[in-house]
């Protein structure tokens, strides 16, 4: 039979979301050799001749959990219906970006 450890209070170490010094360091210092090398204009460079190198760096660093319905371009607010829901949905409705992919029933 296995015993449970009991918990023990946290008594130390970073707050929670709190970055690791060192990482913040070396991302610094990253940013800073870009900023040597050209930044911009040298990230073209690379990505013109190690594209997929390039496309490597941008899966890192774009977010890679996309939420929400994908059908519509733009995220509006809109007033609450009220009176006829055809007519609302006609005005405040968006209209979708790309044909939608016909479901089976």
């Amino acid at each position: 039979m296995d015993k449970k450890k009991p918990k023990r209070e946290k008594t130390g170490g970073r707050t929670a979301g709190t970055p690791n010094k060192l990482t913040s360091t070396v991302k610094m210092m990253v940013l800073g050799a870009l900023d040597k090398l050209g930044g911009e204009d040298y990230l073209v460079r690379m990505a013109k001749k190690h594209p997929q190198a390039y496309m490597t760096l941008l899966g890192k660093i774009i977010p890679t959990q996309v939420v929400g319905d994908m059908s519509y371009r733009y995220v509006a607010r809109m007033p609450k219906p009220e009176g006829n829901t055809d007519e609302w949905l006609k005005t405040y409705a968006p209209k979708p970006t790309h044909p939608a992919h016909p479901t089976k029933q």
